[in-house]
């Protein structure tokens, strides 16, 4: 059996650090108050899975020469992983400070989607990731039949496939990527009842390889589907649409951005996410964000724009917001992406292909 497996069973069996751990004379050398109230941030957040991930925040607010002449240093990182030493450091002094104790209890729950019971630590971090500390609703084994990837049906029929295609999109209200459910932010935003709807048509989903046996690509799916009308799908919130480069946009304000990128040979991602508040850029480029502000004047729109301007000044992001006036000229969108990602003419031909 594999941890997806459980249901009755802690999928780790909890974490425990020996009490001296925490006294590594190496470690407390550089450890601040910070570091302490970091821990005390992770508990309250992660509950008992705050333990995954603990070192990379604590390696992002301690000095860089500090973190590399510790693990020069102290015996201890020869014989085992310096990222588990510092892992098993915190554990144990959170044990020692008592923050611990504001761990919940894992509760016992029914799963809405097969209605066997379940306990809230059976579920892999991947999965709690997926679901958010609070809102663990489902149980392992049914979504690692839905959600995870390689999950699906390989012997769907053409009509199943894009019957479920249709049906995904409509319950979305979007296009949906092609593995959708896997991305950990897939299903974070949503109610229970909406993941029920959900994860219900997921269980109909073909796998990545079936879509390519019987389609060729997942656009040609779409497409045959009735999903796309010359490469394109209007929605209430804008124009959902393909790239040249493959990359799916939710504007063709978006796809105008991309495609320059693309024409320029410079590499850039989709939807990079925020450090915090469950948010996504539009594009992530040498270094820097890109934000389409395309319904600029929107009450609601404002503030969410708002909240990631903040969001980049307290975490030391550039961000480069584009309007619908700066798409006016391609020349002068491609004059302003260039400047503000600081980059020449001379150093887009030293580019590889783009992403």
């Amino acid at each position: 059996m594999s941890i997806y497996d459980y249901r009755d069973r802690s999928a780790y069996g909890g974490f425990s650090a020996d009490s001296r751990y925490c006294e590594n004379p190496h470690i407390l050398k550089w450890w601040t108050d910070a570091h302490d109230q970091l821990i005390a941030n992770q508990i309250e957040a992660e509950q008992w899975a705050w333990p995954w991930g603990v070192t990379d925040r604590i390696v992002e607010i301690s000095s860089p020469e500090a973190v590399k002449t510790w693990k020069a240093e102290d015996p201890i990182c020869s014989r085992y992983a310096w990222y588990n030493v510092l892992m098993y450091f915190a554990i144990s002094r959170a044990n020692k400070m008592g923050l611990a104790k504001s761990i919940r209890a894992p509760k016992r729950r029914q799963c809405p989607l097969c209605c066997e019971t379940f306990v809230e630590d059976s579920l892999p971090i991947p999965l709690i990731k997926r679901l958010g500390i609070n809102q663990l609703d489902f149980c392992a084994p049914c979504l690692r039949d839905t959600v995870l990837q390689n999950s699906g049906n390989d012997k769907a029929s053409e009509a199943e496939i894009k019957s479920h295609l249709r049906k995904l999109a409509d319950l979305l209200k979007r296009i949906p990527p092609q593995d959708f459910g896997a991305g950990v932010h897939d299903l974070r935003e949503m109610s229970t009842d909406e993941r029920l709807c959900v994860l219900l048509e997921l269980k109909n989903k073909p796998t990545q390889h079936r879509v390519k046996e019987l389609f060729g690509t997942w656009f040609k799916a779409l497409i045959d589907a009735e999903l796309l009308e010359d490469g394109a799908r209007r929605t209430s919130l804008g124009t959902q649409c393909l790239a040249r480069d493959g990359h799916m946009c939710f504007s063709l304000g978006e796809k105008t951005i991309d495609d320059l990128l693309h024409a320029l040979g410079i590499p850039h991602e989709r939807e990079p996410t925020y450090p915090e508040g469950n948010f996504r850029a539009d594009f992530f480029v040498n270094g820097a964000f890109i934000e389409y502000f395309g319904l600029a004047g929107d009450t609601d729109y404002d503030a969410k724009s708002n909240k990631k301007v903040l969001l980049c000044k307290a975490h030391g992001i550039k961000l480069i917001s584009v309007f619908p006036k700066d798409l006016v000229s391609s020349r002068k969108l491609e004059s302003m992406l260039l400047t503000n990602l600081g980059i020449t003419k001379s150093d887009v031909k030293n580019f590889p292909n783009s992403k």
